[in-house]
């Protein structure tokens, strides 16, 4: 399996679906040309004939309240991670039910990228996503945790209904 930037001469002719209608729709009309991410995908093999994940990273902050005043503290935004349905809940080849499945891969793969950003291109001291119900706990076994009460999340319409999580990097 390998992570690579997205590129549209890659994507001709892949399908994906990963379940979500939201993610599903970005995939096939927003992903390339998302000006507020950097689109990502996972490959079952550097043929680049079977797409397991994609992923979308944007510059974020967690904003943190305290009394009469609040301070923003930077991190990457997984804006998108998902997994194809054929892959989701599989274990990866050669591993046993404990040592991973596609998904804890694809992420791994995913984190490993974003601490070559942040030691590289733009400091960052937290990874920040927001789930849907079904996958906090997949992102709790991956190391996540919900946010604190004193951390606040944006108020849009994506992330109406979504888990607040962060990592420390």
């Amino acid at each position: 399996m390998n992570c690579v930037p997205a590129k549209q001469s890659d994507l001709a002719g892949i399908s994906f679906s990963c379940g979500q209608h939201y993610i599903d729709n970005y995939f096939k009309s927003k992903m390339l040309c998302d000006t507020k991410s950097v689109p990502y995908c996972f490959w079952a093999d550097d043929n680049r004939k079977e797409l397991v994940g994609i992923a979308a990273l944007s510059c974020s902050g967690i904003i943190i309240k305290s009394a009469n005043s609040f301070h923003i503290t930077p991190a990457i935004e997984v804006k998108i991670f998902a997994v194809d349905e054929k892959y989701q809940h599989k274990v990866f080849p050669d591993a046993d039910e404990d040592g991973g499945h596609w998904s804890d891969y694809c992420l791994n793969y995913l984190l490993y990228e974003i601490n070559i950003i942040t030691e590289n291109v733009c400091g960052a001291e937290h990874v920040v996503l927001y789930s849907v119900p079904e996958a906090v706990s997949f992102y709790k076994r991956n190391s996540f945790e919900s946010f604190t009460d004193l951390m606040q999340m944006p108020s849009n319409y994506f992330v109406d209904g979504c888990v607040p999580m962060f990592l420390n990097l």
